[in-house]
């Protein structure tokens, strides 16, 4: 059952992931089949919210591997995670799930700090 809470004046609704593949779609299906590719490809690139990417973004970009970020030590810590996330990560490694979690954890860190990382 979804549950509501207010945040900044605003409801905020959160559905699990069954529950979310269950709610209808917002999409107008019908119309994006009778489109062109053409005119399909000029609604993307005139998309704000969503810029093409220039050869500068790749240029920029790094490829990394959850592998890399794995750590020498580790400390034991109760942490409460969404059931679809534990799900996400334990249908892909079924053992080693907490320790990918705790790499994509460190991905993050990294992706976050100005050139700095592990």
């Amino acid at each position: 059952m979804p549950t509501e809470r207010i945040v900044n004046g605003r409801t905020i609704t959160r559905y699990t992931a069954k529950e979310a593949k269950n709610l209808p779609s917002q999409s107008d299906w019908p119309r994006v089949d009778a489109m062109a590719d053409a005119e399909l490809t000029e609604n993307a690139i005139s998309d704000a919210d969503n810029p093409p990417l220039d050869d500068a973004f790749f240029e920029r970009a790094k490829r990394v591997r959850l592998e890399d970020f794995m750590p020498e030590t580790k400390e034991k810590v109760c942490l409460r995670l969404d059931r679809d996330v534990v799900a996400w990560f334990r249908a892909r490694k079924k053992k080693g799930y907490q320790t990918a979690i705790n790499a994509a954890l460190r991905a993050f860190i990294a992706s976050q700090s100005t050139g700095q990382g592990r």
